[in-house]
């Protein structure tokens, strides 16, 4: 996005110094980007290392009806449709294809030994592994086995690895992105090739909207993570985000016009819209006074199962996931200068490098799990505990430890 991009005529531009912009050299890499993954990895942490702390005034969906799957998926497209794309651009689809390979290959392999690694841990005694190998349902108080029984035989254990039918389910969106990687991204760079984008685009509608009417929906890959990211529904953002990337110019010249402008503008208040609803969810977890009370808790309730579910990824939730990622990067790009100061020291490289904590945070969890931590009943132990958590993520990614073996 160019400094112009969003600045638009006012009182409320002229607040802010042009000097904040963000500078665009026209490079490949956008930090911009890259700072947004590098914020979710904390939201991340909030969600799986569940004790309750103050990352949850923004983790657990505080900042709108939005998880950290939606913001990660949508990324994880654009980044591709931007480093892929810029490449095709210049030498054409062959051109591109080994280096798709090449990274569907390192992603894949990377999943299969996280599953393996996991069950061979599943038979060290000292170590109670129940958090990594199962899943328990809050709301339905069911536990569900993620590995096969133990006296399963290897053969058994190896196959449902390489199908990506069992594993931490910590780790079961990075299954997902394998598998949305393999079977959707050669898709979409043909379909841009062939100047069919229109055609792509409302494939992948009708797709979505064909799962969304289905019950239970349709799981094409029978793999573990499409019990909660079923791959023809989150299809749709992955696909859309790596047009986005792919045209980015593009949208960024039409920001940049009257309507373009408005257009932010609407999405920044309807993301404040979100994130002053959200506020009204019942939580028992949250104090009175972290609350609103504008809409009645049965009525939130209703609203939020019937438009917002994750898994299914309503109609709400995907306009919240929108607007919110517009508003973000709008905000970046006009006050990038002391945002980045502020901020970026601390999550542009653990954005750089999420996949490589995605890998590493499993690992923690399983430590954390099975250290005897007066958790839970403590706010600012709990927050002790997460604060040291990310500072620990951040200076393994500042040294780089293990890189050469697990993909970043």
């Amino acid at each position: 996005m160019t400094t112009d991009t969003l600045r638009a005529s006012g009182s409320f531009s002229e607040l802010i110094p042009s000097s904040w912009a963000y500078p665009d050299t026209g490079a490949t890499r956008d930090l911009r980007l890259d700072l947004m993954r590098g914020f979710v990895i904390p939201l991340l942490f909030a969600s799986h290392f569940e004790y309750f702390s103050a990352l949850m005034f923004i983790g657990w969906e505080r900042i709108g009806v939005v998880s950290t799957a939606e913001i990660f998926v949508i990324l994880s497209g654009i980044v591709v449709g931007m480093v892929y794309g810029k490449k095709m651009k210049r030498d054409g689809l062959s051109a591109v294809m080994p280096g798709l390979i090449q990274r569907s290959v390192s992603l894949y392999r990377i999943s299969v030994v996280m599953i393996l690694i996991v069950a061979a841990i599943r038979y060290l005694p000292w170590i109670d592994s129940t958090i990594i190998t199962t899943f328990h349902d809050p709301y339905g108080g069911k536990t569900f086995q993620l590995y096969p029984p133990m006296d399963a035989s290897i053969f058994q254990v190896i196959s449902k690895a390489l199908l990506l039918q069992i594993g931490p389910h910590q780790f079961q969106i990075i299954g997902m992105y394998v598998s949305m990687f393999i079977l959707f991204t050669p898709l979409v760079f043909f379909m841009i090739s062939k100047q069919k984008t229109g055609l792509l685009l409302g494939l992948s509608w009708v797709l979505y909207l064909i799962n969304l009417g289905a019950n239970p929906s349709f799981r094409p890959t029978n793999a573990q993570f499409e019990y909660a990211f079923p791959i023809l529904t989150w299809q749709l953002i992955y696909v859309h985000g790596m047009v986005a990337g792919y045209y980015k110019q593009e949208l960024m010249a039409f920001f940049a016009t009257d309507w373009g402008k408005r257009l932010v503008y609407a999405c920044i208040a309807l993301a404040v819209g979100f994130m002053l609803l959200t506020w009204n969810h019942p939580l028992d977890q949250f104090p009175d006074w972290a609350k609103l009370h504008f809409v009645p808790p049965d009525t939130f309730l209703y609203l939020y199962n019937e438009y917002f579910p994750k898994s299914t990824l309503g109609i709400g939730r995907l306009i919240n996931a929108v607007v919110l990622f517009v508003a973000i990067y709008a905000l970046m790009t006009r006050c990038w200068q002391p945002i980045n100061q502020a901020l970026g020291w601390l999550f542009i490289p653990l954005g750089q490098a999420s996949l490589y904590v995605f890998f590493i945070h499993v690992f923690l969890l399983l430590a954390i799990a099975n250290t005897p931590l007066p958790g839970y009943d403590n706010f600012w132990l709990n927050t002790g505990i997460h604060l040291g958590l990310i500072a620990l993520v951040w200076v393994l990614v500042k040294k780089e430890f293990l890189f050469k073996w697990i993909p970043h």
